[in-house]
């Protein structure tokens, strides 16, 4: 009977703690990361009896967590994944709020500012007019400034964010660690008590909430947590001991974050945060935040250059050039949080172009002009070549080239308008080589003639020529007023009056210059003879031809040989050559004449080297400013590949093109061009010089006539004696070039990807728009994946009472039934007592 009471007590202990593991499940099935645990119930040992054994009843072995690892695992991190829209989501609406509002955002503001300009366009003389565009230029770079403002609120609560969201990480890995110095007590997982180990997973996933980790368990149930790429980087908790992260701001971007692991220790940086509130927030900053305020700084400085470029090259009611319009406070170029508006006098706007055109009241034809001005931009050269360019004197500017004996020329490069008393000497030159200087236009201006092969390889665009420039030696070697613009051009030796600086001795300071007549002296020829004779004609002195020159005639004969020329003139008109002690010739000017210089050119036979036979060298000079950009070349016409040898010299480059255009007023007359076409000349009123003349073209409704940058678009085709005069506009206050220029900024595609400025911020205003809606998506995504990931957990882990109440009656019943064993074998053993 003592086995039958054993049997029923050991299963009433076994089910009576079954019971007890199943009403602590009940009791937890709200307690949030409660593992559910099931007992394990096991037969006892059994007795043998005689050949066979039996039974001995069971026992209680352990309770066990239902409790998978992985299952786990891809809860947290599916919980991660999720956490992460929500901020992400949050903060780009916000965005969206603030940069698609009517009250801050910038589309209103540049709508208002462009139709202001459009309405002083209208009237540019209006005082009201300039006044309201100043208004809304202001209020435009006010908006700037209120959005930049927004965007760092925006930046500095996201920093808060992440800082408090990283302050909780390290609260949490130093509560792990501490929890993992009380798992360090127990060798197995199985030893410890289940309390720990559901404290440990509820710390996982709430630090899941903030960063996706990776873990690793030891045996004992203890976590390793990590960051990083892989397990053994970026850990955050090891054994008892926890890192704290830290965030800094970047030092190579102060717009970016760095995580550091351990800063005061061993310092390890975190890779990017992907995840997790933290992860979420990084996103927003990194990917949506950055780049817009990026792009408004950027389409601030497009702005700012592209309305100032208009509105400085405009003239203002005074008269004067207009300046920056919009500007930056000093130390913060280029930041829309720093866009400010400079002008603050409404007579300062520029609305009026610096040139005009007017027509002609007697115009046969209907056609109305327009004006504007850009840049050009031209192959070939664009300054002197090489070494000539650092010329300026006392500097002297040398270069040497190869001349092609199939090009039959050398560049020596563009003198640019504005260029100051230039002179470039052609050092020991061949009789077949020349200086030859040409307009972009082709205007033929000094040198010599120019076979037609050459003209064609000299009027490429490559070289610098305008586009169906064609070629013309009309003003060939001109000079005075038969000369292009008046220019004085010339190619030879050439002598200037010249001023004495002198001081007073009796006060020591200096008195006024005194001017000493023109002298010419060449190089000592050697032998004291020239080399080579000289063709009647060949030679000039001061416009009058010489006569022929034998070779090995002597210095002596090379001095009566220029003054019997001088027969006729007066004496303030000659000239005098003469033989220095030093076999040098010298030609000087009478010592009363103290205006004329001298001039020992070439005529049209004439060559440089014949100069070099008188010991001369031959020099382009150009006295005064250059008047236009003119290209130089060095021909040789020897058919050889040859050397040539220039130097340079000049005062200065003052002013530019667009300056000069300024000061040149131009005709633009409409005459009868060939096989019944229509042509149009250019024509410098001052000088009436003809700069160009090109063919109209008829195919347009709206012909374009081009000059050095200079633009006149035609309502309709003109008629021949039609003509329109384009001038500085000096005194064209009501003139609204400029602003109608501001009004086309509009809608030029000034912007990256060919897009206007408005377009290109609602552009960005999308793409942020775009982030959001990809964010609600991937939220309602990951929204129906977490819920997979916790019905699996739950599944596993979680308690369902309907479970639990089935196996409470069933365990109620096992209870029962030992029970009743236990009492019938008491009363089995009553009965035996009871036998007499």
């Amino acid at each position: 009977m003592s086995d039958l009471l054993s049997i029923g007590s050991s299963g009433v202990t076994a089910y009576q703690r079954a019971l007890a593991t199943v009403s602590n499940n009940i009791a937890n099935v709200s307690t949030d990361g409660y593992t559910r645990q099931d007992v394990s119930l096991v037969a006892n040992q059994p007795a043998q009896v005689g050949g066979g054994y039996i039974g001995t009843g069971a026992r209680f072995d352990s309770v066990k967590r239902q409790y998978d690892a992985f299952v786990n695992a891809n809860l947290r991190n599916s919980n991660s994944d999720l956490q992460s829209q929500a901020p992400l989501l949050s903060y780009v609406n916000r965005l969206i709020d603030v940069m698609g509002g009517d009250s801050i955002g910038l589309t209103m503001a540049m709508n208002r500012f462009f139709q202001s300009a459009r309405e002083l366009s209208t009237d540019p003389a209006s005082v009201v007019s300039r006044t309201l565009f100043l208004r809304d230029a202001d209020g435009l770079a006010a908006r700037f400034r209120e959005l930049a403002s927004q965007f760092q609120l925006l930046d500095t609560e996201t920093r808060q964010a992440v800082d408090t969201n990283v302050g909780q990480v390290n609260s949490l890995t130093t509560q792990l660690a501490q929890l993992n110095r009380q798992l360090a007590k127990e060798a197995s997982e199985s030893g410890q008590p289940s309390e720990l180990l559901d404290q440990r997973d509820r710390l996982l996933g709430e630090l899941s909430n903030l960063v996706a980790v990776k873990t690793k368990f030891a045996p004992n149930g203890a976590v390793l947590v990590s960051v990083g790429d892989t397990i053994d980087q970026g850990v955050l908790v090891s054994g008892i001991k926890s890192r704290d992260i830290t965030v800094q701001t970047s030092s190579s971007d102060p717009t970016k974050l760095d995580f550091i692991l351990d800063v005061y220790g061993d310092p390890e940086t975190i890779p990017y945060f992907t995840s997790g509130k933290v992860g979420g927030t990084m996103s927003f900053r990194d990917q949506v935040l950055t780049p817009a305020s990026d792009a408004l700084d950027n389409l601030a400085a497009v702005v700012v250059k592209q309305v100032n470029a208009i509105h400085s090259d405009g003239l203002d009611a005074e008269g004067k050039l207009g300046g920056d319009l919009f500007g930056f406070t000093a130390g913060a170029e280029g930041k829309a949080s720093a866009m400010q508006l400079v002008v603050q006098d409404a007579n300062r706007v520029a609305a009026a172009g610096q040139f005009r055109v007017i027509d002609d009241p007697l115009n046969s034809g209907s056609a109305q002009a327009r004006i504007s001005y850009a840049s050009p931009s031209y192959a070939g050269p664009t300054g002197l070549s090489g070494s000539l360019a650092l010329g300026l004197r006392p500097q002297l500017g040398e270069e040497t080239w190869r001349i092609d004996g199939a090009l039959q020329y050398a560049s020596a490069g563009l003198v640019q308008a504005g260029t100051q008393d230039l002179t470039l000497t052609l050092q020991t030159p061949t009789d077949t080589q020349q200086i030859q200087v040409l307009t972009r236009d082709g205007r033929h201006l000094a040198g010599s003639a120019l076979t037609s092969q050459l003209q064609a390889r000299l009027m490429q665009a490559s070289n610098g020529m305008e586009t169906g420039a064609t070629y013309n030696a009309t003003m060939l070697n001109a000079t005075g007023s038969a000369a292009y613009m008046d220019m004085d051009i010339f190619i030879g030796a050439r002598a200037d009056v010249q001023q004495i600086q002198s001081f007073n001795s009796a006060t020591g300071q200096l008195q006024a210059p005194v001017p000493t007549a023109a002298v010419l002296t060449g190089a000592a020829l050697s032998g004291g003879v020239t080399a080579s004779a000289i063709a009647s004609g060949a030679v000039t002195i001061n416009g009058v031809a010489l006569g022929a020159l034998a070779a090995g005639s002597s210095l002596s004969d090379v001095a009566a040989w220029i003054n019997n020329s001088q027969t006729g003139l007066s004496a303030n008109a000659k000239v005098t050559a003469s033989v220095t002690s030093s076999g040098q010739l010298q030609i000087q000017r009478a010592a009363s004449n103290l205006t004329d210089d001298i001039r020992l050119g070439l005529g049209s036979a004439g060559k440089p080297s014949d100069l070099k036979t008188l010991g001369f060298d031959t020099s382009l000079s150009i006295k005064g400013a250059s008047k236009d950009d003119l290209l130089v070349f060095i021909t040789d016409t020897s058919g050889n590949n040859t050397a040539v040898n220039v130097t340079s010299t000049f005062t200065g480059v003052e002013g530019t093109m667009k300056q000069l255009l300024r000061e040149s007023p131009l005709q633009v007359q409409f005459v009868a061009g060939s096989s019944g076409g229509l042509d149009y000349k250019i024509v410098d009123t001052a000088s009436n010089t003809e700069l160009a003349r090109r063919a109209v073209d008829l195919s347009v409704p709206n012909p374009i006539i081009s000059y050095r940058g200079l633009r006149v678009e035609l309502s309709t085709q003109p008629k021949a004696g039609d003509k329109f005069t384009i001038d500085g506009n000096r005194d064209g206050i009501g003139n609204n070039e400029a602003m109608l220029r501001m009004v086309n900024l509009e809608n030029d595609k000034v912007m990256p990807g060919g897009l206007t400025m408005t377009e290109s911020y609602i552009e960005r205003v999308n793409q942020v728009g775009n982030v959001a809606q990809q964010a609600s998506i991937a939220q309602q995504a990951l929204e129906v994946v977490h819920e997979q990931a916790k019905q699996t957990r739950d599944g596993i882990s979680g308690v369902s009472l309907d479970e639990e109440a089935s196996a409470l009656v069933r365990y109620q019943q096992a209870y029962q039934a030992n029970a009743r064993v236990m009492q019938t074998s008491i009363s089995l053993f009553d009965t035996i007592l009871q036998v007499r």
